[in-house]
């Protein structure tokens, strides 16, 4: 698999991670989960278990891509300093 194949299996990944998350959120909040692309490969309450999980499956790391179930972080301040 080349490294183009490798970046465009993440950005599926986090497409999908981000479709899917408020399901996610309900149902497994604190889990995490593998994507390979936009598909769902599992979860597991660590994330050790879970590339456990992956490699079982014959998955090479960088074939898949893990996220912790929890709400992204949206805001963001640049150059803005709010300290007194």
């Amino acid at each position: 698999m080349t490294a183009q194949q490798h970046a465009d299996l993440g950005q599926q990944a986090l497409r999908a991670f981000e479709r899917d998350l408020p399901r996610l959120w309900a149902e497994r909040p604190g889990q995490w989960v593998a994507y390979r692309g936009d598909h769902l490969l599992g979860f597991a309450a660590h994330k050790h278990e879970l590339y456990h999980q992956c490699f079982a499956q014959g998955l090479a790391r960088g074939e898949f891509v893990t996220f912790c179930i929890e709400p992204l972080e949206t805001e963001m301040g640049i150059g803005v300093d709010t300290a007194g």
